[in-house]
């Protein structure tokens, strides 16, 4: 297929596009991110989150040299952002380990801000809302994924589809997630901060 004609038909929304680029991609760009991140899960998880955003803004991606080179770049940029936040995650963790190993802190964090004790059951709230609102496709897919821990190919074999088609409704209902939740995470992240820093 003609590059500027597949770029145009993904600009447009074409998921039998989406799934090409996947299925020629995918595994390429794992092991490239693996390269860089170290760690396997991590890779792709960066990929599939590429995947999520590409598919979820196809029609605003403006492609300026080759969709090959796009997509590199900017799954190499992903693996440096992941490293950054790495590196900062560490140094949160060495610096504030204490808030989450000391008894009498988290109890006293516990009894003068009862905001931390309804933030799991309200993100418990909205995750199941989230999910209930996805095709049911996407959502049997999703849940089996992440609930049941079933992989694309055993998703594949209980569902009777294609594993292309797995990982093509897992990175819509991924997208649909991120969009579902990211108002209020944002707003729980706050929270959170303002609460450790007291």
């Amino acid at each position: 297929m003609d590059e500027k004609n597949l770029i145009q038909r993904l600009h447009n929304g074409n998921e039998d596009a989406f799934e090409d680029v996947f299925r020629k991609h995918f595994v390429k760009l794992c092991l490239y991110a693996e390269h860089y991140v170290r760690n396997k899960q991590a890779a792709e998880e960066i990929v599939e989150e590429f995947f999520c955003f590409f598919w979820g803004n196809a029609d605003k991606i403006e492609i300026k040299s080759s969709l090959s080179g796009y997509i590199y770049v900017s799954v190499h940029n992903r693996c440096l952002k992941y490293l950054r936040q790495e590196k900062v995650k560490q140094k949160y963790i060495e610096n504030g380990q204490y808030i989450f190993t000391d008894k009498e802190l988290l109890e006293a964090v516990s009894d003068d801000y009862p905001e931390t004790n309804l933030v799991s059951m309200e993100l418990e709230d909205i995750i199941t809302e989230a999910i209930l609102s996805l095709p049911e496709q996407c959502r049997k897919i999703f849940t089996l994924s992440r609930f049941d821990n079933l992989s694309y190919c055993e998703i594949s074999i209980k569902l009777g589809i294609s594993i292309n088609t797995v990982k093509t409704q897992m990175a819509r209902a991924l997208v649909k997630m991120r969009i579902k939740l990211k108002d209020y995470l944002v707003v729980v992240l706050i929270t959170l901060a303002g609460i450790l820093s007291f």
